[in-house]
């Protein structure tokens, strides 16, 4: 069964739309696509950065109770320098990670609770602590350096649990993202799906047409068409050109003619009357 015309019409005008809007929806999915590409790339950099700086933040720590431990057991200065430029760098370390994980609740209490343990065991003064110096002895000695080391290990237990909590959100962060490459091009296949369906409509559309505005030679006495070298009744070209059913009936003047005829044909037909 052909589509009626106005059918056509809504599928003519629904094939022109329906490219523009994927197009647009197209763009918008780039758009898209590029702003979360750049907020992951900037979040995976930063996270990369967090958790450089916790190393770093370790590494400045095992210095800083090296340096400590040190002028206690000896009372040399020369053990200070290397203390104060360890803990200076500490807490520029943790400025930094405070302002980098702001958002991010678990990690600010992470670091709370490890500032709280650096002030706590590493931080001390020189002039009001007592060194051991020269009294030290082996007992002395094993019991600071047993001391460092349960501070070494308070302290790098809060630093595991922050450096763990922040690869798990790295993780969780690498893995929202590919779900999202993948609906993304899920979305994309859609639309080029949807525009290749589109531009075969308008093709399709544009041939029929192309066909309709063809010449077509129509007999002057007999009505038939001329198709493909032959001479077809109207309503015979129509089924094979354009696939229309045609029906049959009788337009007001054929009816009209035909009942003049059938009267003519009648009174022509009836006896005279008997003479009189």
């Amino acid at each position: 069964m052909s589509p009626s015309p106005k059918t056509k019409k809504i599928l003519f005008w629904f094939g022109l739309s329906l490219p523009m809007v994927a197009l647009l929806a197209m763009a918008w999915l780039v758009h898209q696509t590029g702003g979360r590409f750049n907020s992951s790339f900037t979040y995976v950099m930063q996270n990369y950065k967090v958790l450089d700086i916790f190393e770093q933040t370790q590494g400045q720590i095992v210095d800083a109770e090296a340096g400590q431990r040190g002028y206690l057991l000896t009372g040399r200065p020369e053990y200070l320098e290397p203390y104060q430029r360890a803990m200076q760098s500490i807490r520029t370390d943790l400025a930094s990670l405070k302002k980098l994980t702001s958002s991010d609740p678990v990690q600010q209490a992470n670091l709370a609770a490890l500032t709280k343990m650096v002030d706590e065991e590493l931080v001390f003064d020189p002039n009001s602590v007592p060194h051991l110096g020269n009294a030290a002895n082996d007992a002395s000695v094993v019991a600071l350096t047993a001391r460092g080391k349960e501070k070494l290990e308070h302290i790098r237990s809060v630093l595991f649990q922050a450096l763990e909590e922040q690869q798990q959100a790295l993780s969780k962060h690498q893995q929202q993202a590919e779900e999202d490459v993948v609906s993304t091009q899920v979305m994309s296949l859609t639309l080029i799906t949807a525009v290749a369906m589109a531009l075969i409509l308008v093709v399709v559309i544009l041939l029929r047409l192309e066909r309709l505005q063809e010449f077509v030679t129509v007999c002057a006495w007999t009505g038939q068409v001329q198709y493909q070298g032959q001479w077809l009744r109207l309503d015979e070209y129509l089924k094979q050109q354009f696939g229309v059913s045609v029906s049959h009936s009788l337009s007001q003047d054929a009816a009209n003619k035909m009942m003049r005829e059938i009267e003519e044909l009648n009174r022509s037909q009836k006896p005279p009357p008997p003479a009189a």
